[in-house]
């Protein structure tokens, strides 16, 4: 079946609005350098198996591999998160995480391929950093279609907005990204967040710190020799007032 019979589409009107979801790959040139690229090659082939599976169950069309990326259609965007929920539990191998784009909107077809800026807006969220970089990213029409499938209290995930990010190309536009966020994402990002820190941790390691004496405390000297004190002898009943009267004041008579 062509692309333009799944989405029921035809020469004379190619439009159709549907769910684009791209897929990102966390750091693959690490990995790959890391695994080289005969082990790259057979992870690489599991995981888009395992993509190619997850888009057949939930009746996707998938419309090509870009690199190491990978580029699906669904009828609806519920469609679409199910399948980044499922893939993202199931990458092919272990050792792949990946990020997630979602954006509903009208695009033309032809020749199996798709076009216009909401495949550009789709892409861009599959791009979206955030802390653990771990993360399936929506736009705002995504949002709206599947908080009307799930109702806003979804108990299996939570729909947060991400304030203050932007997307490259999209500055003046209107759209608002938001992040899905389960507890399988969130144990994900913490122990990504957690080895990116050991990594720069050992490529930079802080010296060992010293602690040095107290320097010595300056003494202040006048030149004054201290005398020596003699201590006075007792004084006695009897010399009481001829000490008082030493320092009187001598009186005329």
């Amino acid at each position: 079946m062509s692309l333009q019979e799944w989405a029921g589409v035809n020469n004379y009107e190619p439009r159709a609005t549907l769910a684009v979801v791209f897929t990102d790959i966390i750091d693959s040139t690490t990995l790959a350098r890391s695994v080289g690229d005969a082990k790259m090659f057979d992870m690489l082939v599991k995981h888009f198996e395992a993509a190619r599976n997850a888009c057949r169950f939930l009746d996707g069309f998938e419309i090509k591999l870009i690199g190491d990326a990978y580029m699906v259609v669904f009828h609806t965007a519920d469609g679409a998160l199910q399948f980044a929920l499922a893939f993202r539990s199931n990458t092919g191998d272990e050792r792949i995480a990946i990020r997630v784009g979602i954006h509903v909107g009208q695009v033309r077809i032809k020749d199996d391929d798709i076009y216009g800026l909401q495949v550009n807006l789709a892409e861009r969220l599959s791009h979206v950093e955030v802390r653990g970089e771990e993360g399936i990213f929506i736009s705002t029409s995504a949002k709206r279609d599947i908080d009307s499938e799930h109702g806003t209290e979804q108990k299996e995930f939570r729909i947060v907005p991400l304030p203050g990010v932007r997307l490259k190309g999209f500055a003046g536009a209107a759209e608002q990204v938001f992040q899905v966020v389960t507890p399988e994402i969130v144990r994900a990002r913490i122990a990504r967040t957690k080895v990116k820190r050991e990594e720069e941790a050992r490529k930079n390691p802080k010296p060992p710190q010293v602690k040095l004496p107290d320097p010595p405390r300056p003494t202040l000297s006048l030149g004054i020799r201290p005398r020596r004190l003699v201590p006075a002898e007792p004084e006695t009943p009897t010399d009481r007032p001829q000490r008082l009267y030493n320092v009187l004041p001598r009186l005329k008579p």
